[in-house]
């Protein structure tokens, strides 16, 4: 059923209990389509769902209103979970005017039929619906150049799309009924992986928002629960998360043959956390990519190890480094390789030079294993996480 925010305000979207992958991005939660009603002298819908889920957003809209009455529809991004299903929406709203930006008008006609004309809109743009006004922020890049927010004056509320959202799927609604914990959790997931590249883009635009001078008291993003209380909360966040601050902590990325880099991946997450770093060890090929994008963005020491085959390293642990090359986390890192190999090596180098071009702080020699390590190894192991801890002390 539908859900009352506040009064002629009702979130009416869809809940994907099935989803696993959104794009590269695990989802083991599944995720909302979250779409918005807002019941004035004018009927507005701000976002739609994706096509799979439309009877379902349809049925919510007609216990508040007939659907043919909608007057506007606002499309803050055009990217198929948020209007997949708009041909449909626009097939039972005859007289519904679609609200967007200027860069949407080439997403929406690549993607879907529309066969009405596009009102287009831009950063301090507003729209008197009767006793409320709305107004549109553009929010390029975050994470589309076709991504805009839009702003309930009278209720300050801030429907942001992407920004903000995480992928859950739930009967709540809010925030504060599962528990902060959790959804800052996924909050943090979904930034690393969707948001990460556009840091800059995020300051810049939280800076600007600021400068508005205008009251958010809630945040309604187009995934996941809505912070209904206290949204300073994720905002805070963001700006932390994209100004690059990170916390005492390590990770270690690693991908093993024989076992040989498993057992020195963990004696230098011993050498760390013996000396008061909060460590996490991944093997890379069994773990989800959304945990381990997570504590690359929060983490000062990023460490990453593999065995060699066919002289560099092993495939997988390649994938998630060109992931990561490609989110381009902001702020200063510490990063170090380490290697086991038999014949010949080969990871080692090429983790090193990698690690190099993403620009993080390399401190080498790292640890290399020919063969199986032995306790003189595993003990170089030790003294090398003991190493790293001390420069974050």
């Amino acid at each position: 059923m539908s859900v009352k925010l506040a009064e002629g305000v009702y979130w009416v979207g869809a809940i994907d209990w099935n989803l696993r992958y959104c794009g590269s991005y695990e989802t083991p939660l599944g995720t909302t389509y979250n779409a918005y009603l807002i019941v004035d002298e004018k009927i507005v819908l701000i976002d739609c769902v994706k096509h799979t889920h439309s009877v379902e957003m349809i049925e919510r809209i007609r216990e508040i209103v007939d659907p043919k009455d909608i007057d506007y529809l606002i499309v803050n991004h055009a990217e198929p979970d948020h209007a997949g299903n708009i041909e449909d929406v626009l097939k039972i709203a005859p007289r519904a005017e679609i609200i967007c930006s200027k860069r949407a008008e080439d997403s929406l006609h690549g993607y879907y039929k529309i066969d009405r004309p596009l009102k287009i809109v831009k950063t301090g743009d507003s729209l008197n619906i009767g006793k409320r006004n709305l107004i549109f922020v553009e929010a390029q890049m975050l994470h589309w150049p076709d991504n805009m927010m839009t702003y309930l004056k009278e209720d300050h509320i801030l429907f942001s799309n992407d920004p903000f959202g995480q992928h859950i799927a739930t009967t709540e609604r809010f925030v504060d009924q599962i528990g902060e914990g959790i959804v800052m959790d996924h909050a943090s997931r979904y930034y690393a992986q969707i948001v990460l590249p556009y840091s800059q883009l995020v300051l810049k635009k939280l800076e600007e928002v600021k400068g508005l001078n205008v009251p958010i008291d809630m945040i309604c993003p187009a995934h996941g629960l809505i912070w209904d209380k206290k949204p300073e909360r994720i905002i805070n966040a963001y700006a932390k998360w994209a100004s690059g601050e990170t916390e005492k902590r390590a990770v270690i990325i690693f991908d093993t043959m024989w076992g040989s880099t498993d057992k020195m991946a963990r004696e230098i997450a011993r050498g760390l956390m013996d000396n008061g770093v909060q460590t996490t060890v991944y093997p890379v090929r069994f773990s989800e990519w959304s945990l381990m994008i997570r504590d690359v963005m929060l983490s000062k020491i990023l460490l990453f190890g593999s065995a060699t085959l066919n002289m560099t390293m092993m495939p997988v642990l390649r994938g998630i480094l060109e992931f990561i090359k490609g989110l381009r986390p902001p702020g200063t890192k510490i990063a170090a390789a380490f290697e086991s190999y038999g014949w010949g090596g080969g990871a080692y180098k090429n983790l090193i030079q990698t690690l190099k071009e993403m620009k993080f702080e390399v401190v080498e020699p790292g640890p290399r294993s020919k063969w199986a390590p032995q306790e003189e190894q595993l003990k170089e192991c030790y003294e090398f996480g003991k190493q790293l801890a001390q420069k974050i002390k």
